[in-house]
């Protein structure tokens, strides 16, 4: 007896040996990075629906019983998702992208209720981006501002701009480059508060705007692609009202394509940028965590000089053209990237402050050249080369704060 049970002890061992082995085995396939060149691959061929924006497609919706946790990499990226990070290599990378899944995931499961009836409408819990509507304004290129560039102590170059503030990591490249050009951007954000600047009035002044994004190009050339969410005051009347959405935007082949669901004031965004070759279609993927819902679009080339993928950008920008000036900052007082990295062609991975790519620092200045006022700002924290990695924060300061920017 005491034989048999050490046989059915010693069978019921070695069969959870093998569960486990298969378990692991199945965990690092599934965790296997798909290389640039792959995802290219997978997005070109994966099922779209068109835009009510020429040129622009968004990635069809997981079939029923799709779970985003357990589906491989080659899958994700097929409805546009974005990949699993490597929890072993990147713990942080991984919690976030699990969280961003797992509100998918909820949201699927709903939906598919819906469908059988047990709950409200699919429309009611749609968990896929509907459309876009183009706007008038525009995000641009880095426009330099008044004051030099200068070097840090830290090896960092501190630069102004007049629309951007943030963090560029960037190379020397001129034209696409298969290995070393940056190919992917994912970060995840805080949707701000939109607002007029403290000391102004509404009634009387207006309208001011905020947006913020992650991208690839734009610090040194003509081309920029980007995802990222808008905080908007217009200013019309004391009462004035505001709106947030999330949206994307290839410049200057497309103005900003805001996208139609709803994304509100303290929602978390998480947006992965892509990079392709040149005059290629780009691809980028934007989350609202917070409503649980996300989508991948595919934007097809209409003008510019094409990319480069010569810097990975963290920024909070003011768009362009109100009179043809920049429109005031929005007072946004404070806002934060958690976490963000960037990947080249050869899958190199870069965070922030990685000395392994050079790091700009950009402070945005008021139009007025005489005052070199700054009005929004960066800081960062963490060890050398991994400055930025865990936190970006941004402040307004100034007259975007306070009041009294012209125009």
């Amino acid at each position: 007896m005491q034989t048999h049970n050490w046989r059915f002890v010693n069978r019921a061992i070695a069969v959870a040996t093998v569960t486990v082995l298969v378990a692991s085995f199945t965990t690092l396939a599934v965790a296997q990075r798909e290389d640039a060149d792959t995802v290219r691959s997978i997005f070109a061929s994966a099922q779209r629906v068109p835009t009510s924006v020429k040129g622009v497609t968004i990635f069809a919706a997981p079939p029923q019983g799709f779970d985003p946790l357990t589906a491989t990499n080659r899958e994700l990226l097929s409805y546009g998702l974005p990949q699993r990070p490597d929890q072993k290599v990147d713990a942080k990378a991984f919690d976030h992208w699990a969280r961003g899944m797992a509100a998918l995931q909820s949201c699927y499961t709903r939906s598919q209720q819906a469908v059988t009836g047990r709950t409200t409408s699919p429309e009611a819990q749609s968990c896929r981006a509907t459309d876009l509507t183009a706007l008038a304004a525009s995000n641009s290129p880095m426009v330099p501002g008044h004051k030099p560039v200068t070097a840090n102590a830290d090896g960092t170059t501190q630069a102004g701009s007049l629309n951007w503030s943030g963090i560029a990591n960037t190379n020397k490249l001129t034209k696409w480059n298969n290995n070393t050009s940056f190919t992917e951007v994912a970060s995840v954000w805080n949707l701000p508060v939109p607002n007029h600047a403290f000391g102004d009035l509404p009634c009387s002044e207006g309208p001011w705007w905020e947006v913020s994004w992650n991208g690839i190009d734009g610090f040194s050339n003509g081309d920029v692609v980007q995802g990222g969410s808008s905080s908007y005051w217009d200013g019309g009347g004391c009462k004035g009202s505001v709106s947030t959405y999330a949206w994307v935007e290839w410049a200057p082949s497309y103005p900003i394509l805001q996208i139609n669901n709803t994304a509100n004031a303290g929602d978390d965004i998480y947006v992965v940028t892509y990079g392709t070759a040149g005059t290629a279609e780009q691809y980028v993927f934007v989350e609202d965590v917070t409503q649980q819902w996300s989508g991948t679009f595919g934007l097809t080339y209409q003008s510019g000089p094409g990319l480069v993928g010569s810097s990975a950008e963290y920024i909070v920008e003011r768009p362009c053209c109100t009179n043809g000036n920049y429109y005031p900052l929005g007072n946004y007082v404070y806002e934060f990237f958690d976490y963000s990295f960037a990947y080249d062609g050869k899958g190199t991975l870069f965070y922030p402050g990685s000395t392994s790519a050079a790091t700009n620092i950009i402070t945005m200045e008021a139009d007025e050249a005489a005052s070199y006022q700054d009005i929004s700002y960066p800081y960062w924290y963490g060890t050398a080369g991994n400055q930025g990695r865990y936190s970006i924060w941004f402040a307004d300061e100034g007259c975007a704060y306070s009041g009294g920017c012209a125009p």
